[in-house]
């Protein structure tokens, strides 16, 4: 399972996430010639740049290779905390619901890991369910959740809820 540690966006998708332009970004990342950039205060003051950004390359519409950064959560945190106003906010909501987006799909367990497994749980589960005489349809209500924890799609109407299951009694009072 991948460390989630590095999970990490690109500055090209954290500067559109800002609104703001690349060149812009890595500015501030990198300074210029008058104005320190984040690299270099983090360095003064004994952080480790590498918890928040660190260089790599991206290739352009040319096929030419480009500076940008990856950028960590920690990072993304960072930059948030330097930015105001409604850009500021929606600029945290994004890369929270990104990352969050991540991390949901390196916690799932792949079926080719342990196929064996999955298949051998769901069978057993599956006699015990059906020894305890659970309703078919909870079988496969349950069936279809194991499933989808392991990111096997099972079609919308794998679980088919009787009529007489969805009946409901209207009583009125005389």
């Amino acid at each position: 399972m991948q460390d989630l540690r590095k999970v990490t966006l690109t500055t090209l998708e954290v500067a559109e996430m800002m609104e703001v332009s690349h060149s812009d970004l890595l500015k501030k990342i990198e300074g210029r010639k008058d104005r320190k950039g984040y690299i270099q205060i983090l360095n003064e003051g004994q952080m480790s740049v590498v918890d928040f950004f660190y260089k790599s390359t991206y290739l352009d519409a040319k096929g030419e290779e480009r500076p940008c950064y990856e950028v960590t959560r920690l990072g993304c945190d960072f930059l948030a905390n330097k930015s105001t106003g409604e850009k500021g906010v929606l600029f945290t909501a994004r890369y929270v619901k990104r990352f969050q987006e991540m991390e949901n799909q390196i916690r799932q367990v792949p079926l080719t890991e342990h196929p064996g497994e999955v298949a051998n749980y769901l069978k057993e589960m599956g006699r015990r369910m059906e020894k305890e005489r659970i309703a078919p349809y909870k079988i496969a209500e349950a069936f279809k959740m194991v499933s989808e924890q392991y990111g096997i799609q099972l079609p919308n109407d794998f679980v088919k809820v009787p009529a007489y299951e969805q009946l409901t009694l209207d009583i009125v009072e005389r």
